[in-house]
């Protein structure tokens, strides 16, 4: 869990540091070079309210809220749905793109029943009396 945690803490740094900057995305090309995308409209916004749902999610996880523990769940369908959700609309248009989307398909429901089988193994976490991280006090 700690793993997550820093995860979760490092997430919610660089979405503040998206919305202080106003940058939104860095790219590579061969032919320009560094290409820097900025926010557009309310991105810098948005960019804090990810900030916000990362902490929470870290301050769930932190204190062991049972609730976290389902939240769990529903961000990790959500952001499954997104992916495949991103990867028809982004590759149906192709030719033959129907194949990378259901490649891409298949291959997040398999990645979503890897973290699903890893999240369900930490319900104790969760739980009262489970043991808690060394100097954490309740």
């Amino acid at each position: 869990m700690r793993v997550l945690m820093t995860l979760l803490i490092l997430s919610c740094l660089l979405c503040i540091v998206s919305a202080v900057t106003g940058v939104q995305a860095f790219a590579a090309d061969s032919r320009t070079g560094t290409v820097v995308t900025y926010h557009q409209g309310y991105g810098r916004l948005y960019a804090l309210v990810a900030a916000g749902l990362f902490a929470v999610a870290f301050y769930g996880i932190y204190r062991r809220s049972p609730i976290a523990w389902k939240l769990g769940w529903l961000f990790l369908f959500a952001g499954v749905a997104d992916f495949v959700f991103e990867a028809w609309l982004g590759l149906i248009h192709q030719p033959y793109g129907w194949v990378g989307a259901l490649a891409a398909t298949v291959v997040a429901v398999a990645v979503a029943i890897y973290w699903g089988i890893w999240w369900k193994r930490h319900r104790e976490y969760f739980t009262l009396g489970a043991p808690r991280l060394a100097g954490h006090q309740t």
